[in-house]
């Protein structure tokens, strides 16, 4: 029975390792930050390929050069392709970021992870959800 219980606990998917983090976590209204995005893992064993970050009102950013990634920028998008990212490796993605002066108290950033043909969408606004958008909460303006 022990070991079939640990055995069911390392195959278990830790929520700490499971999500795209955000470093800062926590900026002010009005600050230009660079924003850290952590990738810790790929999709079901593919690398990862490409990462598509859309920019919320309260933002204006630009992407860092990532070695070994194209780096492209729309109108409320950011991207980089390239790598690929090993399953297994973690990787930081930089987004130069502005926020502005009456920016709400969070501010979720929606990523589209893609691993070749597959892809995991951290979009959802719940930190409790299955596949929840990294957030960067703001700080009032001092």
């Amino acid at each position: 029975m022990k070991v079939a219980l640990a055995l069911w606990l390392a195959l278990m998917p830790l929520p700490g390792l499971a999500h795209i983090h955000i470093h800062p976590e926590t900026a002010g209204a009005g600050e230009t930050v660079d924003l850290v995005l952590i990738v810790g893992h790929g999709c079901a064993g593919a690398p990862t390929t490409a990462l598509r970050v859309a920019i919320p009102e309260g933002l204006t950013a630009e992407p860092l050069a990532q070695p070994g990634w194209h780096v492209t920028s729309a109108k409320g998008e950011i991207g980089w392709q390239g790598g690929p990212l090993p399953d297994h490796e973690k990787a930081q993605f930089v987004l130069r970021a502005t926020i502005s002066a009456d920016a709400p108290g969070t501010i979720p950033l929606p990523v589209v992870q893609v691993c070749g043909d597959q892809q995991l969408r951290w979009i959802e606004p719940d930190a409790a959800a299955d596949h929840p958008a990294p957030a960067l909460q703001v700080l009032p303006k001092k």
